[in-house]
């Protein structure tokens, strides 16, 4: 309903101010299940521009990766997985079924791609990535993406997972990065940029 889609509009925009963020993630359960209501594109993508702002600061992360499958489950389609690495999934995010379908709007994708980028500018998170097995489900879906502006910012996660930077967070903790804003389009200006900024294309 508008009613629904003006409200999850002021939530995205309340991840602006710190004291919002804080209310915010302790909701982050409820938030979620928003981003796979059916029918309701809007409510998905403000859902997504929602995780995303809150992926900008960092202090975030902890929480934001609590629920990291649920943020990974739209993105995920029926996957033909080695029974071994399907192993190393989280449990909701294993044996989906032939019927399970990526999220349909290119902008949500792009925004959940956004934030799983922005989250792994830490070191914790990306060690998830790399120990639960997301290189092969983001690899899925990179290979199932059509469009070149979307493969380009899973890429850069694909990148954070497979490349070696030892115990290094590039994110320093006491500073919020600038780039607030509302839009659907994310100009990058975090520091977990910095390990993709001479990358080579992952992938073909």
């Amino acid at each position: 309903s508008s009613g629904i889609n003006a409200e999850y509009g002021v939530l995205s925009n309340l991840a602006l101010c710190e004291e919002g963020r804080v209310l915010l993630c302790g909701q982050l359960e409820t938030i979620l299940a928003l981003l796979t209501m059916p029918g309701n594109l809007i409510v998905r993508r403000n859902t997504a521009r929602l995780l995303r702002n809150l992926s900008l600061d960092a202090k975030n992360h902890t929480k934001l990766l609590d629920h990291l499958p649920m943020i990974v489950y739209p993105l995920v389609g029926p996957e033909e997985i080695e029974e071994e690495e399907m192993d190393k999934l989280p449990v909701d995010l294993q044996y989906l079924g032939d019927d399970k379908m990526r999220e349909g709007d290119l902008q949500t994708r792009k925004l959940l791609s956004d934030t799983l980028f922005q989250m792994g500018g830490s070191y914790k998170v990306r060690q998830v990535y790399r120990d639960e097995g997301y290189y092969h489900l983001l690899k899925c879906y990179d290979q199932w993406e059509e469009d070149l502006d979307a493969r380009e910012r899973v890429q850069n996660v694909i990148y954070l997972i497979i490349q070696d930077d030892g115990e290094v967070d590039l994110r320093r903790e006491d500073e919020l990065p600038e780039g607030y804003e509302t839009h659907t389009e994310l100009e990058v200006v975090d520091n977990a940029a910095e390990i993709v900024e001479n990358k080579e294309v992952v992938g073909s």
